[in-house]
C-alpha cells in the first residue's frame, strides 16, 4: 500500500468484503498494510484504517520496527519482516501487498509475498488474507472458466500447488484470496460470503465467489 492510492475506489472493494463478514470473523481479522513509501503520518494511518474497517488496534504498520516492507535483495531483513508477521497473534491476518503473491520475486518486490512466505505466516493463525491487483500471467493456464478472471485462476492455481486451501472474491480491478493450511480453515469466510449473498442471484454469485 501507498499513499498514491489512499481512499482510491479498491479501498472501497476492502471495505465492501469485510462489510459483507459476519461480525465474529471480521472484528477477529488485524491488517498489515504492507507500506511501501513510509512513515505514514497518524491521519493518514486513521483514515486507511476507517477506510476499511480495521481499527487501529488490529492494525499493525510496523512489523519487527520496519516502517516500509523490506525488498527481497536484503534477506536478512526481509526474514526478520516475515517472522514479525507471522508472530502477529490474531486468529486471521489481512495482508495487503498490492501485487500480491507469486512463487518468486522479480526485482525487489517489495509489493509481493512469496507463497513459502504466506505458509510461515500461516503457521500460527487459522487462515490469511491477501488483496491482490488484477495481471496478465505469462504462463500458459489450462481452460480458464467463463466466469473466472485468469488473473484469478492463475492466483488460486499456484496456492492450490502449494498445497493451500484456497477460494477468492473476485472483481475485474483486484481481488481477494482466502487461504489456509486446511479447508476448515477458509470454510467460515466462505459461508460467511454465502450468507451475506444469499438474496442474490446465483449468477451473481458464481462471479464473485470462486472456490
Amino acid at each position: 500500500m501507498n499513499l498514491d492510492y489512499l481512499l482510491d475506489s479498491l479501498d472501497g472493494l476492502k471495505a465492501l468484503v469485510f462489510r459483507l463478514l459476519p461480525a465474529s470473523i471480521s472484528e477477529s481479522i488485524a491488517c498489515v498494510p504492507m507500506t511501501t513509501d513510509g512513515p505514514w503520518h497518524n491521519a493518514d494511518k486513521t483514515v486507511f484504517e476507517r477506510a476499511i474497517g480495521i481499527p487501529g488496534e488490529r492494525t499493525i504498520w510496523t512489523p519487527g520496527d520496519f516502517v516500509n516492507v523490506p525488498p527481497s535483495n536484503n534477506p536478512d531483513a526481509r526474514s526478520k519482516w516475515v517472522d514479525a508477521v507471522a508472530t502477529i497473534n490474531h486468529r486471521y491476518l489481512f495482508l495487503d501487498p498490492d501485487t500480491g503473491f507469486y512463487t518468486h520475486h522479480h526485482g525487489k518486490s517489495e509489493k509481493k509475498v512469496l507463497i513459502k512466505e504466506l505458509k510461515a505466516m500461516l503457521r500460527c493463525r487459522e487462515a490469511l488474507i491477501v488483496y491482490r491487483h488484477q495481471y496478465w500471467p505469462k504462463t500458459d493456464l489450462d481452460v480458464v472458466p467463463d466466469d473466472v478472471y485468469p488473473y484469478v485462476w492463475h492466483g488460486l492455481r499456484m496456492l492450490r500447488a502449494a498445497g493451500l486451501a484456497a477460494f477468492a472474491y473476485q472483481s475485474q480491478a483486484a481481488s481477494f484470496f482466502f487461504l489456509s493450511g486446511q479447508e476448515a480453515g477458509i470454510d467460515p469466510f466462505q459461508s460467511g460470503l454465502r450468507l451475506a449473498l444469499s438474496g442474490v442471484s446465483a449468477a451473481v454469485i458464481k462471479r464473485r465467489l470462486v472456490v
